[in-house]
């Protein structure tokens, strides 16, 4: 809060702010949400500047992005094996998952803890909420 009562909020992490959010972003609109965060923080920008930096909110979306942070169903594995129905599905863009380092999986300590994320992009916002909610019954670690 300033001296005239102007309040700031800024995000203490010690990672980049947004968690993949930003990429996601990135990823549907096509502009660098990084470089909107400074933008936006910076007290000499315009709402101008602001405006023409900013797309349509829902009119320029190219489409729908989304991830899903993969933990294994299972205590003990040995490979990874990314499911066919992951793999195959049109949606699917990439992943930043690898293979295993030991095979005993240690209780997962909270909601952000993953081995990685599975990556998707597509134009129907329900088809991908459906598919990310299905990545939760597969094996990805087996």
């Amino acid at each position: 809060m300033t001296s005239d009562g102007k309040m700031y909020f800024g995000e203490v992490a010690y990672r980049p702010p947004g968690f993949k959010a930003f990429e996601l972003i990135e990823r549907a609109y096509g502009f660098n949400a990084y470089q909107a965060l400074v933008l936006a923080f910076d007290p000499k920008t315009t709402q101008e500047e602001i405006d023409a930096f900013f797309p349509r909110e829902v009119v320029d979306a190219k489409g729908h992005a989304g991830c899903f942070g993969v933990y294994p169903r299972r205590r003990v594995v040995s490979e990874l094996r990314i499911p066919e129905e992951t793999e195959n599905d049109p949606y699917f863009e990439f992943h930043e998952l690898s293979q295993p380092l030991e095979q005993k999986v240690t209780k997962r300590t909270a909601f952000g803890t993953h081995w990685g994320l599975v990556y998707f992009f597509g134009d129907d916002p329900y088809r991908l909420r459906d598919l990310l909610k299905a990545q939760e019954e597969l094996d990805f670690y087996i």
